[in-house]
């Protein structure tokens, strides 16, 4: 599913975008309204929902000194976001920049297992990629399998481990040779091919101007690693979704339904053996970086 290539291009004719279209049938959906102009009124509705006090980027700040100073930047804020919506991503890379660092899993911190890595977006880049989310965020349930719970508005990721719990148990009542296949998908968050994800929302209905952006979004981001607090060389990506982005979850999910689909139309077509007697309707089940696949 991942295809090597290290530049973004709306109007390539990759071959996996073909197979999307003609074999796996990705529905598609009415999404002008992601098309619309970002209004001031909806930036600040935005800015009021940031968390006040979260740790900031490499621009140092936090969503307080953006509630409090809106009054003196809104007119710089709300230029820089119409330069982009213009697809105007000249400058864009240093606004768009991400910071690595340790944080420690409790107070007597000592061995690397005790810290997890937590990535630190600039604040502006932070703010677009909100955004995006927000108008998002209503259509996932619509547009998302049933297949997957998370970071969907209604649905609960314990739903899919009942599923698949009551899936266990009856197929262990049958007492036929069945498999459960658990994947381990966390590595696929950081390597999502970028011109794969655009012909996904290029099919699913995504506009032009929503995919131009996303698209300046990507290829102006950069990571430097803190280190006892001076940071490190830029690290330029070519691929993969970045941790501490809000619309990075969303993305992921809908480049991993083609999974579902895939699953679906091969059991469809008789690729792959009945399960039993009885229909099941879902032979995979997908939460965060966790994939169960029954066989």
């Amino acid at each position: 599913m991942i295809i090597e290539n290290t530049t973004v291009k709306n109007g390539d004719n990759l071959q996996t975008g073909k197979c999307i279209r003609e074999v796996l049938e990705l529905p598609s959906y009415e999404l002008d309204d992601l098309e619309q102009p970002i209004s001031e009124e909806e930036v600040w509705n935005t800015i009021k929902n940031l968390p006040s006090d979260k740790a900031p980027g490499p621009d140092g700040f936090t969503g307080r000194f953006y509630k409090t100073c809106w009054p003196i930047i809104k007119e710089d804020i709300m230029a820089a976001i119409q330069t982009i919506w213009g697809k105007n991503f000249m400058n864009l890379w240093m606004l768009n920049s991400a910071y690595i660092t340790l944080i420690p899993k409790k107070a007597d911190a000592e061995q690397v297992k005790d810290f997890r890595p937590i990535s630190l977006v600039h604040s502006f880049a932070k703010l677009v990629t909100k955004i995006l989310a927000n108008r998002l965020a209503c259509r996932l349930n619509v547009m998302v399998s049933p297949s997957q719970t998370a970071f969907i508005k209604g649905r609960f990721i314990q739903d899919n481990f009942m599923l698949v719990q009551q899936t266990v148990r009856f197929l262990h009542s049958q007492k036929q040779p069945r498999i459960l296949l658990k994947l381990d998908i966390t590595k696929a968050f950081d390597s999502v091919s970028w011109p794969f994800l655009l012909e996904v929302l290029a099919k699913m209905g995504f506009g032009p101007r929503w995919r131009d952006l996303l698209s300046g979004l990507l290829v102006t981001s950069s990571t430097r690693v803190l280190l006892n607090g001076h940071p490190g060389e830029v690290i330029q990506h070519r691929r993969g979704l970045r941790q501490g982005d809000p619309l990075s979850p969303m993305l992921f999910i809908l480049v991993m339904d083609v999974l579902s689909l895939m699953v679906t139309k091969a059991s469809r077509d008789g690729l792959l053996q009945p399960l039993s007697s009885r229909p099941i309707q879902h032979r995979i089940s997908m939460y965060v970086d966790d994939v169960a696949l029954f066989l």
